[in-house]
């Protein structure tokens, strides 16, 4: 079995790195692909860059390069939804939408789905069940071009948008993961650690962000020895 595990940004990566080393690395359009062996599984590391163009860019190199590849894991961290999640918490996705893509004009789609793409985009279910009792909770995510600090402002996304899904988390590369998986056709899924709830400090995130990343990368490695 081959698994790819994608970070966006180089932190989330690095405890696997460091945990289970690699005997290869290759570089390719910008990025670099560290190759490795982990309870008799193929591990690719990467890691994106920010944003949905990243995300995308990387999807595409990292499919051409290794087209063998049984499952893409996204690790890292994420913000939380207040009264949904607290800092420090493992989660994972489910479910896949844009906060910030309107189609509604025209006639069949909802908001947060791209023409020519389902509503919503699903996470491996294999993998998901994997994650039972590593996790802490699992929903919805909300993914765009925008570091969210403002609380109010999500609630009412998710209010008028969004009122009968279990939006847990935001970020900016999960769901551009999900749409270029799904248009590859290769098995996607996300595991991810609550580093800030939306309408914290600035330093809540910063604080946080090496110890869940790490965080993140152990629970995987727990999950993987159970796939």
């Amino acid at each position: 079995m081959t698994i790819a595990i994608v970070g966006a940004m180089a932190i989330e990566i690095e405890f696997l790195i460091q945990e289970i080393g690699y005997q290869k690395k290759i570089e390719k359009n910008g990025y670099c692909f560290w190759l490795s062996e982990y309870d008799n599984k193929q591990i690719i590391m990467t890691s994106s860059g920010v944003g949905k163009v990243a995300a995308a860019i990387l999807a595409t190199t990292l499919v051409n390069l290794f087209p063998n590849i049984n499952l893409i894991i996204n690790v890292g961290v994420a913000g939380g939804i207040q009264s949904k999640t607290k800092i420090g918490e493992v989660v994972a996705f489910t479910k896949y939408a844009y906060y910030d893509a309107d189609a509604t004009y025209f006639e069949g789609y909802v908001y947060g789905q791209i023409p020519g793409c389902p509503a919503y985009f699903h996470a491996d279910q294999g993998f998901l069940t994997a994650c039972q009792g590593f996790i802490n909770t699992s929903g919805m995510v909300l993914t765009g071009d925008m570091f969210f600090t403002n609380q109010n402002a999500i609630d009412e996304v998710v209010k008028e948008h969004f009122p009968m899904e279990n939006v847990i988390s935001l970020d900016m590369e999960s769901t551009a993961f999900a749409q270029s998986y799904y248009h590859l056709d290769f098995a996607f899924a996300s595991l991810r650690v609550i580093s800030d709830i939306i309408g914290g400090t600035i330093s809540e995130y910063e604080q946080n962000l090496e110890s869940c990343s790490h965080l993140a990368c152990k629970t995987l490695l727990a999950i993987l020895k159970k796939m």
